[in-house]
């Protein structure tokens, strides 16, 4: 099968434990297990930006997980599909940005695709899920200069007044990298029904997350979940926007979904309740599809 991932941690997870392996280790990925387990795999690798620092320290910490990925000489996206494996490159937290917008350039010189522009609390950018408070003018320059550079705005992560803010001035399509449903599941990192119409509106994607907090109260079985998720979506006519941001290595999983060795089994799961052609517009095809709208 193929497979498009919009979100993991990896690379931020096996730099914090003592610069574990990319090519093989014991988490939720590793490039080994990936080969194997799909035909093709498109996965975008996040370099994660804490709150709890400062945005200088953010920046070098953001240079220091760089230089250590790239010693596993990942086939890097640069704008095509050449290969049957590609590590998309993010950076999910726009902490590191400080108030220098020149960042974004070496960013952009740096093959980053994605910039999701908090993380949860509130940086010189926007407000995150657990804070208030909406887009900051420092953070209009940079949703304004990211664009120019053709990196995409992730609102994942953003609270509800930030949301809008983007969505008014935004004038390329921004999107969700991980986030799921708020009215499957009241979780206040979820996409309501209203910001879901307004990233549809523009083009955008939504990647289904899927850590067991996003999913469900009390989950108990995440594939189950997941498919609520996704019958929503598809009810409010999102099958051509709906993709996958796992958050492994990011976030705690279900005991069904331990890893990327179980997707097969959760597109299994799609395929039986929505048909073969919506299983593989989720897991492959509208990632794809938007990659190349947006990229080439």
């Amino acid at each position: 099968m193929n497979f498009f991932d919009l979100h993991c941690d990896t690379i931020s997870k096996c730099f914090s434990k003592i610069k574990k392996s990319m090519l093989k280790n014991k988490y939720h990925i590793d490039i080994e297990r990936g080969k194997s387990t799909f035909d093709k795999w498109f996965q975008t690798f996040a370099f994660w930006m804490p709150d709890t620092v400062n945005s200088d320290k953010a920046y070098d910490l953001f240079l220091k997980q760089y230089k250590y990925m790239e010693k596993f000489e990942l086939p890097i996206y640069r704008g095509n599909f050449d290969a049957n494996f590609k590590a998309i490159l993010m950076v999910e937290g726009g902490l590191l940005l400080g108030k220098d917008i020149s960042r974004v350039d070496e960013l952009k010189n740096k093959n980053i695709k994605i910039l999701t522009l908090t993380w949860n609390n509130e940086n010189a950018i926007a407000s995150g899920a657990l804070s208030t408070g909406g887009l900051k003018p420092f953070g209009k320059q940079v949703v304004c200069e990211l664009e120019r550079k053709n990196i995409v705005v992730d609102v994942s992560h953003l609270n509800e007044e930030s949301f809008w803010d983007v969505a008014q001035i935004a004038k390329k399509p921004f999107i969700a990298t991980h986030s799921n449903a708020y009215d499957v599941c009241n979780h206040v990192r979820n996409l309501k029904a209203d910001q879901i119409r307004e990233i549809k509106s523009v083009g955008g994607i939504i990647g289904l997350n899927f850590y067991k907090l996003f999913l469900e109260d009390n989950c108990k079985n995440g594939v189950n979940a997941l498919i609520k998720h996704i019958d929503y979506f598809l009810k409010q006519k999102c099958e051509d926007i709906l993709a996958i941001g796992s958050d492994f290595d990011g976030a705690d999983m279900p005991d069904d979904i331990k890893d990327i060795t179980f997707v097969p089994t959760i597109k299994q799961n799609i395929s039986r309740c929505f048909g073969e052609d919506i299983a593989n517009k989720i897991m492959f095809e509208n990632a794809k599809r938007f990659f190349d709208q947006t990229f080439n």
